[in-house]
């Protein structure tokens, strides 16, 4: 009887054991648990009202497990029931940092995208009193400084206006490089700032505005090259960032159809650009009567002088010398020597529009046509055959006046030493 007590006392003693073993193991689980749920709602909180709720439940996540302490502590080590909350709470203030940095972010972009379309505004009435000055037949001088004044305000503005579009871009390019895989917290807040600034849009007029600028005014090479550099930087941002919004945007067809369409607008610009850049140096050419077959690059400028080049000397016994000549002077020393070498090809070879290799062979080819034209060595005989007729002729003269004074000379100090 007494044997049969023991076994059932040590029994009760044991599944006691075992259930308390069981109900720490259960709280220590919970715990974990709980943590674990607060930093995944830390991570996908998308306001910063969700982070208020989620600070409260951290409170009271202490409150409850409070009493097992001292179990969790020797449970989790190295980590602790106090290390535990100290790490939710760093997260949560980091992340309402985030939030906070996004509504200031999103309270700069729209104060930007008033000022864009104030801007752009603004850039259409100066575009269009631009196109009514230029289409006066007769402009005095009121009216160029009128039109000189427009210009430089419209170019000032549209610098402005770009820079501000840029500032916006490279904020969102920034974003990719911080988030490299974005959560869907992330894009929705692309999509905010996107949305905000009207960004799509907004990049469009800038690349409309530009090319409408290179069309209503007058630029120089100075100035287009400024242009280029523009294009070229915010090709550089946009070839950046697009792929990374076509991914985000990716279930929205309309914008994946804008992010495309802003592509073909770069594109269109830089060809502006080349045709406007190429065809004021044609122009030159044509101001002289000097007529070259069409050219777009420095591979087809160089054939087309070269071109030009073979069919003058081809006809050289066919002209006349004064023909000749005046061609070739026209296009060396008024046209080419003149503008085209020193102010357009650095713009154009810095602009990766043309190469070294073919200014090289445009003067190869200038130097062959001279040689036929006005060969140096004609002229140089000319010189030196003229010059040394001059030198002999003082030659003799000089020693025939010696000759003469030298017997006189003589016979005066012979008449002297007489007298003495």
């Amino acid at each position: 009887m007494l044997k049969n007590f023991l076994l059932t006392v040590l029994i009760l003693l044991f599944v006691s054991n075992v259930s308390f073993s069981q109900s720490d193991f259960e709280k220590v689980e919970k715990f974990k648990s709980r943590i674990q749920q607060i930093e995944s709602a830390i991570k996908n909180a998308s306001s910063l009202d969700q982070l208020t709720i989620i600070s409260d439940n951290i409170e009271k996540a202490k409150k409850d497990f409070l009493n097992d302490k001292e179990l969790i502590d020797k449970s989790i080590y190295p980590e602790s029931f106090t290390s535990s909350f100290e790490k939710l709470e760093r997260s949560l203030e980091l992340r309402k940092g985030d939030f906070t940095q996004i509504t200031e972010l999103k309270t700069e972009v729209v104060t930007l995208k008033d000022k864009i379309s104030e801007l752009s505004q603004e850039n259409q009435g100066l575009l269009s009193q631009i196109r009514l000055l230029n289409i006066k037949s007769k402009k005095d001088a009121e009216t160029i400084s009128s039109l000189q004044k427009l210009v430089a305000q419209l170019k000032a503005n549209i610098q402005q206006r770009d820079l501000l579009v840029r500032g916006i871009v490279d904020s969102l390019l920034n974003e990719f490089i911080k988030y490299p895989t974005t959560s869907d917290v992330e894009k929705q807040n692309i999509f905010g700032k996107v949305e905000s600034s009207n960004l799509f849009y907004n990049i469009e007029r800038t690349i409309d505005d530009n090319i409408q600028f290179m069309k209503a005014t007058k630029l120089t090479p100075e100035d287009l090259g400024e242009m280029k550099k523009q294009y070229h930087d915010f090709n550089k941002v946009w070839r950046q960032i697009g792929p990374k919004l076509a991914e985000v945007y990716l279930s929205k067809k309309d914008k994946t159809m804008q992010i495309s369409n802003i592509d073909a607008k770069f594109t269109d610009w830089n060809l502006a650009l080349n045709d406007e850049m190429w065809g004021q140096v044609n122009k030159l050419f044509r101001e002289k009567k000097i007529a070259l077959l069409p050219f777009s690059s420095g591979d087809q400028f160089f054939k087309s002088v070269q071109a030009f080049v073979d069919d003058e000397l081809k006809n050289y016994d066919v002209k006349s010398k004064e023909e000749v000549e005046n061609t070739f002077y026209a296009f060396t020393d008024s046209v080419y020597f003149k503008t085209v070498e020193p102010v357009w090809i650095p713009v154009l070879i810095e602009n990766n529009m043309m190469t070294e290799a073919n200014k090289d062979s445009i003067d190869a080819q200038l130097a062959k046509w001279k040689k036929k034209v006005a060969p140096a060595y004609e002229i140089n005989w000319v010189y030196v055959g003229g010059g040394a007729v001059i030198i002999l002729l003082l030659i003799a003269l000089f020693i025939k006046g010696r000759n003469k004074k030298t017997p006189s000379s003589f016979t005066n100090i012979k008449e002297e030493d007489n007298l003495v």
